[in-house]
């Protein structure tokens, strides 16, 4: 059951401004199970993956026909593959730092209301592609939100909120996809087969609802709840 709820967490959460991961970490504490390691957050990441596959056809039909798209969102995946090498072995000892990841998704959520961009996936240049890349690799930390943090880092970058939205969806999808095809060696089936389908579900409704608040600028409204999630973490890590 509780694999299921995690399952539930996972599709609501991946992309809502708010860190799955962070919020996967959290619950399981809450109920003191053992199923948030790496290689079940990973596999639970295929089920998301669908999701925004579904959300993202027509984005990608755009990105094929456009170049310089493919290899921004070449240039923006590299850091989070470097870094999620690197640190995968070292991911989980990273939890103790919730209450300070969760603060720097609050931290960028914030920020967007300071712009209001114009520009189009296709005026995107290479080092806007880095920066936003650089950002995404930040989320390897449990915490920090995927698709807050590049979001927000694409609409201080002048991105306009519909293509920043479009963008975070298309290089999540390599970075996702990745993460759960490396859990396949290592995951429980019997636990994750549930929860991979409650996530996809649940996935499909929070894109719904994501797409909605991006497009009315609501974003600021997710940094409160991070803050919370952040105190949350703090008291719960204390005992």
């Amino acid at each position: 059951m509780e694999a299921i709820i995690l399952g539930i967490i996972q599709g609501l959460t991946e992309f809502l401004p708010i860190s799955s991961s962070g919020h996967i970490v959290l619950v399981d504490s809450i109920l003191k199970g053992n199923y948030a390691d790496v290689s079940f957050i990973g596999f639970l990441h295929l089920g998301t993956f669908f999701a925004v596959l579904i959300f993202s056809i027509e984005a990608i039909r755009f990105s094929f026909k456009n170049p310089k798209v493919i290899l921004n969102l070449i240039i923006s995946t590299i850091p989070a593959v470097v870094v999620g090498f690197s640190l995968k072995e070292k991911i989980g000892s990273l939890e103790k730092f919730l209450p300070l990841f969760f603060l720097v998704t609050t931290f960028f959520l914030a920020l967007t209301r300071m712009k209001d961009g114009k520009k189009k996936m296709n005026d995107m240049r290479l080092c806007d592609a880095l920066i936003i890349g650089l950002a995404q690799a930040l989320a390897i930390f449990p915490g920090v939100s995927r698709s807050g943090i590049t979001i927000s880092t694409a609409i201080l970058l002048g991105i306009s909120k519909d293509d920043a939205l479009k963008y975070s969806f298309l290089m999540s999808l390599p970075v996702i996809l990745g993460a759960g095809i490396l859990s396949l060696t290592t995951v429980k089936f019997e636990y994750s087969i549930p929860a991979f389908t409650t996530s996809v579900v649940f996935g499909v409704i929070s894109l719904v609802f994501l797409v909605r608040t991006v497009k009315k600028g609501k974003l600021l409204a997710f940094s409160y709840y991070t803050l919370f999630a952040s105190m949350v973490s703090f008291l719960i890590g204390g005992k």
